[in-house]
């Protein structure tokens, strides 16, 4: 049996935020590995332990405070992180990346390999993926894993050779030894629901304040969006689909078992909500389906939500949708089902800009989505972005106006970072755009510290951010 320990590095905490979740990449392989005999926890090092909750104007007043964690390595937080890990005693250590994060886990992962140079230290997530040679970066990194890390991670804690595990970088006498590309896990019914037990360096109060109702129905999205990572990460023709039953069994699973969980408030929470009654949601948690985009395929949501009906499943949960896969039969039996809210990413407001970032969505569909759910009496949360190259004055008027229009019930508003390893970020690169050479930190796409467009006028752009002034009339979201 081996001792691992899987690492959320921390982001939000440094912002004053919390991102209590558990996180459903590290989760699903602590789950795995432990149903293969090994001892594997979870760690947490964004977790904030804290009642309050972040306005989301502040997250630009307070971005400057953000950067100068990384800008001192000697900070009290990198010293309490690393202590963490070290007291778990792990023989191999694994991180969670994603490109924002990357700063924070080249600072501890150095830190850990004076202390304890013996532990095996890994990335994987998004990032890793998305950039092959990261172990050029991140010296104290001994291996990163593309794609999916169940099995990659398995074999490497079993012992396999490196070099002959697919889907695994790692270092060799003569430089890094490429082992791409991993193939996706065809049969996702098969894995182990995601751990949810074992949180490392939390107190037993703070371990029912975890949100561990976070499930996974897909992987990948069959989408082309080019400001997104998720169509390189996992490969547009290769989106898996767990099945209706074995999706319906673990939202039981979670009820049986967490569902009357004490908690202090819910950490997923608007930033706008001061207390508790202010929510819209009165229960504790809700089940958030975390796919890129839980509608995909009509036919098989419509299954879904009969199953979640007909068993009487009765709870509460919240989803990520495309207003193009809507129609008044599934609006309606979301209801009937128990959604409480529908995060829908409309981006912009232009369908000029909505061609160009290549969304294969338009206004007018946008329109009658939001309609249909509004019908329904099902909320939803509108999620807009400007700063795209080209972008003008006109579009982002545009994006106000229909913004108002849609009249969602909660409004998240942010500016273009344009993430590693996206069609964008090699397009803004292209066009000299010196992103390459921009700290991982500042990849945040809340604060514009990567503003590529000087087309936007400042006016406008304030315009646009007091969108989130509609949000002071709305209970908090969830």
């Amino acid at each position: 049996m081996t001792k691992v320990l899987l690492v959320n590095p921390p982001f939000y905490r440094l912002l004053e935020s919390h991102y209590n979740a558990n996180s459903l990449g590290i989760a699903y392989v602590a789950s795995y590995l432990n149903s293969h005999g090994h001892n594997a926890w979870l760690y947490n090092a964004d977790f904030l332990n804290r009642k309050g909750f972040l306005n989301q104007k502040n997250l630009f007043k307070g971005f400057d405070n953000y950067k100068k964690f990384f800008q001192d390595e000697e900070n009290e937080l990198w010293k309490e992180v690393v202590e963490k890990i070290i007291a778990f005693e792990p023989e191999w250590v694994g991180y969670t990346s994603y490109t924002a994060n990357i700063t924070a886990i080249d600072i501890i992962s150095k830190k850990l390999r004076v202390e304890k140079p013996k532990i095996k230290q890994v990335i994987g997530g998004v990032h890793a993926t998305l950039d092959p040679d990261i172990l050029k970066k991140l010296k104290a990194i001994d291996f990163s894993i593309q794609r999916e890390g169940e099995h990659a991670m398995f074999e490497l804690v079993e012992g396999s050779d490196p070099k002959n595990i697919s889907g695994v970088v790692s270092r060799g006498p003569e430089g890094l030894i490429y082992n791409f590309d991993a193939d996706v896990i065809r049969n996702i019914d098969g894995l182990p629901f995601p751990e949810r037990e074992k949180f490392w360096g939390l107190t037993e109060e703070e371990k029912l304040t975890v949100d561990v109702s976070y499930i996974c129905s897909i992987r990948g999205c069959p989408y082309r969006c080019n400001y997104c990572a998720s169509p390189a990460h996992w490969k547009r023709d290769k989106t898996q689909y767990r099945s209706p039953s074995s999706l319906v069994s673990e939202m039981r699973y979670v009820k049986e078992k967490y569902w009357n969980r004490k908690r202090d408030y819910d950490y997923s929470a608007s930033a706008n909500a001061k207390s508790k009654n202010e929510l819209i949601i009165e229960d504790n948690s809700a089940v958030y389906f975390v796919d890129d985009i839980f509608t995909v395929h009509p036919q098989r949501i419509k299954e879904i939500l009969r199953m979640m009906i007909d068993q009487k499943i009765g709870m509460k949960w919240k989803c990520e949708a495309r207003t193009d896969h809507l129609d008044e039969e599934i609006c309606q039996l979301m209801a009937k089902a128990g959604c409480i809210r529908v995060k829908l990413g409309f981006e912009s407001g232009s369908d000029r800009i909505l061609k160009m970032i290549e969304k294969d969505e338009t206004t007018k569909e946008m329109r009658r989505g939001a309609k249909l759910l509004k019908d329904a009496g099902v909320p939803f949360t509108g999620y807009f972005m400007v700063g795209f190259p080209g972008e003008t004055d006109d579009d982002v008027r545009e994006t106000i106006k229909f913004a108002k229009e849609i009249e969602a019930d909660y409004y998240s508003l942010s500016i273009l970072a344009p993430y590693y390893g996206t069609k964008m970020y090699y397009d803004m690169i292209d066009q000299g755009h010196e992103l390459d050479k921009k700290p991982w930190e500042y990849f945040f796409h809340q604060t514009g510290d990567l503003m590529v467009n000087n087309k936007i006028s400042p006016e406008v752009l304030k315009e646009y951010l007091n969108l989130s002034e509609l949000n002071s009339n709305r209970k908090g979201y969830v």
